[in-house]
């Protein structure tokens, strides 16, 4: 990870001294995001994501974390066009709550709602919504900010519960995706894991049974099913880099001068 938490550069504890005249203009652009080819992803967030991403596994240095793949070049996110337009169905909540996010302590218990004071949406012009008002009092929009990430927050660690009872029952296995395009260019994801379908498959009734009784049944089997996504995928970085080299081929022509 080139920057800290995936898309934040400047993260900075929201408080009503420092942030007391600051507003928030939200905006459309994903420039954001544009650099990341992967991002995390809850169990609440399968379905929808699901039927436009592939949902795969991947080791980190707390352990094994759910992430929807969104291209298929490092740094290149297919789901953002030129103009750094979101152009799929489905957002991720991960996204959706920047410029926001929780700082979790090193005890695991305390979180801090902080902001990316990078985003270009932040200003001191009153334009959008306002984070406290005149007396320093957080206004609604911020409170419905910091439910909105409290939310997350607890749906990600429950997520991150059902990744741990994957490793517990030694269900995952490293993959890959390699590809060809049209016009010849071969690449290739690597670094991810999936449930691996003999070992799902050798798993006893008892084993499958818990599994269906936590619900963890259903997210596997909408894993699985989200791989079938993997040519979509693909397709969607062959025309992005297919109109990357139009635009760089348009921009290098020599320009004609009008008699």
């Amino acid at each position: 990870m080139t920057k800290q938490l995936l898309i934040y550069e400047n993260v900075t504890p929201l408080n009503r001294v420092d942030h007391r005249d600051m507003s928030v203009r939200q905006t459309n652009n994903f420039k954001f995001a544009a650099e990341t080819n992967s991002v995390p992803l809850v169990d609440l967030e399968f379905v929808k994501a699901g039927s436009e991403m592939p949902i795969v596994f991947a080791e980190t240095e707390t352990g094994v974390v759910c992430l929807a793949l969104l291209g298929t070049e490092q740094d290149k996110n297919a789901f953002i066009d030129a103009d750094n337009n979101w152009t799929g169905n489905y957002v991720p909540a991960f996204f959706r709550r920047y410029p926001f996010v929780f700082a979790v302590q090193d005890d695991g218990e305390q979180l801090t709602l902080c902001i990316d004071e990078s985003y270009d949406g932040i200003n001191k012009d009153g334009i959008g919504e306002r984070l406290f008002d005149a007396e320093g009092t957080e206004t609604n929009y911020i409170k419905t900010v910091l439910q909105f990430a409290e939310e997350y927050q607890a749906t990600f660690n429950r997520t991150q519960a059902f990744c741990d009872r994957l490793v517990e029952n030694d269900l995952l296995e490293e993959a890959r995706i390699d590809y060809t395009l049209n016009d010849g260019k071969t690449g290739g994801v690597t670094g991810f894991k999936r449930v691996s379908v003999e070992k799902f498959r050798e798993l006893s009734d008892e084993k499958v049974v818990e599994l269906f009784r936590s619900g963890d049944l259903d997210l596997i089997q909408m894993h699985m099913m989200s791989m079938a996504q993997v040519e979509a995928l693909v397709g969607r970085t062959a025309k992005k880099m297919a109109e990357a080299d139009a635009t760089a081929e348009f921009e290098s022509e020599p320009k004609k001068k009008l008699n």
